[in-house]
């Protein structure tokens, strides 16, 4: 199914009524057809359909889209960086036991 928001073309904060006037308007307009205007509805009308589908349709794919190329962008803001050596020399000496 559609986004029933996009479907009806309402926000995510519109009122039943709102709702009721846009399925009318749909219904009119005749861009899809009545059973997926009605199921849309439905789900709307519905309080955990309708937080179901806000969470579903409403997601800032922004930063999951930044997030998905993490390589490209890490590795154009990444300063130059340079191998410590103090690490190896702790590391090549034993430690004494106290």
């Amino acid at each position: 199914m559609n986004n029933p928001f996009t479907l009806l073309g309402v926000d995510k904060t519109a009122s039943k009524k709102e709702i009721l006037q846009q399925v009318a308007a749909a219904m009119r307009s005749r861009q899809y057809n009545a059973k997926s205007i009605a199921e849309a509805q439905k789900l709307l009308f519905n309080s955990v359909t309708r937080a179901a589908e806000e969470f579903k349709h409403f997601l800032d794919i922004e930063c999951c889209v930044a997030a998905s190329h993490p390589a490209e962008t890490a590795m154009a803001e990444a300063p130059d960086l340079e191998l410590l050596d103090t690490f190896d020399d702790q590391a090549a000496t034993p430690r004494q036991a106290d």
